[in-house]
């Protein structure tokens, strides 16, 4: 198969070096909109063997003849590569999550035009909604799933056990801001304020981590196996950050509306990242745990019965791909390669767990065991192993 991969990121490098390693690959087109990076990418694929590894000079180019393209960008330079894929006639993966509000317009216009996007396809959301569904499919019926997702620094590091490990040295954006998080209640939408609800989980090989609601992509209960189900989803940091996230915000220097400073208008949430940025910042050392475990509770041959299944992956020193780039980029490889043998079927924005059957699914978290990230597939689990998140 002759895949393009656009956007040669951390996550892009990931699903770059499955895809160039990727037996059935026979050639992989990069494009970027750095020039350089998108070579030094070429050039280290080149090291590893594998399929031929170009780097195409523009966006037409990189289409012409591509069996699949798979996106790992911001929305912005994605909507526009999607739209140029979709008059080439090459169906599309990507990462990135389309903002609500253009969904219905998305899903009219590709479809009208006999194109197919499957995303957002990585680990979240992505593979968090696939596994959702390979749990809820083992009952005879769900009354609550949750989840809980997150990537942590191997060893928590002051100030607040969290480090960035994505962003570049001008990126001050922490995920501290305050908002409200989805959720849903007997299958209608509840809102929670994001940082509440935090509890602990003890995570074999990792440690105790906290979790706190954090939204869930709004689409999960449209799957029939999950309709009335309650459902909520929560990140998962080294314990501690929760709460400092909460005081910030109570001392009000979480605020977005600006206020004087000496006669300078700032916002105090944009200072206190200023501030934060470098202290959290990776550095050259550092590395990540990725953790994703699903718990669905519901009957099962006529019984209450919990199922679990659990995602872990670690930083691979041999290639200095990090976790979070390995679980994501893996993901998206994978349902690049089922775009490209079109066994994935229809037309439109494609929701990746409505369209998967148990069997594709299967085949995606092959791809990713194959590569040495950790999966416990659905089992049943006892009372006293419930979470109650």
């Amino acid at each position: 198969m002759r895949v393009t991969l656009l956007g040669c990121g951390q996550m892009g490098r990931a699903a770059a070096y499955a895809l160039a390693t990727d037996p059935g690959t026979s050639e992989l087109l990069l494009l970027d909109r750095d020039p350089v990076q998108a070579a030094a990418l070429r050039d280290w694929l080149s090291d590893r063997g594998g399929a031929a590894v170009r780097v195409a000079p523009d966006l037409d180019a990189a289409l012409s003849g591509s069996d699949a393209v798979a996106t790992a960008m911001p929305w912005a330079p994605t909507e526009t590569a999607l739209r140029a894929a979709v008059r080439a006639g090459v169906p599309v993966a990507g990462i990135t999550r389309p903002p609500t509000a253009e969904l219905a317009r998305l899903d009219a216009e590709i479809s009208a035009a006999g194109g197919t996007a499957l995303l957002p396809i990585g680990l979240e959301p992505g593979l968090t909604e696939l596994l959702a569904v390979h749990l809820a499919s083992r009952l005879d019926s769900v009354e609550a799933l949750e989840i809980c997702c997150g990537g942590v620094p191997s060893e928590p590091r002051e100030p607040l056990g969290y480090t960035a490990f994505f962003g570049g040295e001008n990126d001050y954006h922490l995920p501290i801001a305050q908002r409200e998080a989805l959720a849903l209640r007997g299958g209608r939408e509840v809102h929670h304020p994001r940082f509440s609800g935090v509890v602990t989980r003890e995570f074999e090989g990792v440690g105790r981590l906290e979790a706190y609601h954090d939204g869930m992509a709004p689409w999960l209960g449209e799957h029939p196996a999950l309709r009335g189900a309650d459902c909520t989803q929560k990140t998962l940091r080294w314990p501690g950050f929760a709460q400092a996230v909460t005081e910030l915000a109570r001392l009000g220097l979480l605020a977005d509306d600006p206020v004087d400073v000496d006669g300078a208008r700032v916002a105090p949430r944009r200072l206190v990242e200023r501030v934060l940025a470098p202290q959290v910042r990776a550095g050259a050392d550092d590395r990540d745990v990725v953790v994703l475990e699903l718990t669905a509770h519901g009957l099962l041959d006529g019984r209450p019965a919990s199922l679990r299944t659990t995602v872990l992956d670690f930083a691979d020193e041999a290639t200095g791909l990090s976790a979070m780039a390995r679980t994501t980029g893996f993901t998206l490889a994978a349902a690049a390669r089922l775009l490209a043998e079109r066994a994935v079927e229809g037309t439109g924005w494609i929701k990746p767990h409505l369209a998967l059957s148990q069997e594709l699914t299967g085949r995606v978290m092959r791809s990713l065991t194959g590569r040495g990230v950790r999966w416990l597939p659905a089992h049943e689990i006892t009372e006293a192993e419930r979470p109650h998140l």
